[in-house]
């Protein structure tokens, strides 16, 4: 090959790497739009879940804990009278 067919297929490869370059950029932007649509779907479903069917967990927290030990030991009581 010519040295001007070199530098021919040379720009021809450089403005082909460019085309595939902005291709890419557009689906990566694409991509990272439908990524922060799922994500916002995924929080308007847990929240549906919880709405309708309640916590996910069974577990008390702490706080929830001392107040269920105590009524726990109070109904304990109420039931040996």
């Amino acid at each position: 090959m010519s040295i001007a067919a070199l530098r021919e297929e040379n720009e021809r490869l450089k403005a082909l790497l460019a085309k595939t370059h902005a291709a890419l950029s557009e689906h990566q932007g694409a991509l990272a739009a439908s990524e922060e649509a799922r994500r916002r779907l995924e929080v308007i479903l847990g929240e549906l879940r919880r709405e309708k069917f309640g916590a996910k967990s069974e577990k008390l927290r702490p706080d929830q804990y001392h107040r269920w030990k105590t009524w726990r030991s109070r109904k304990a009581s109420w039931t040996l009278r």
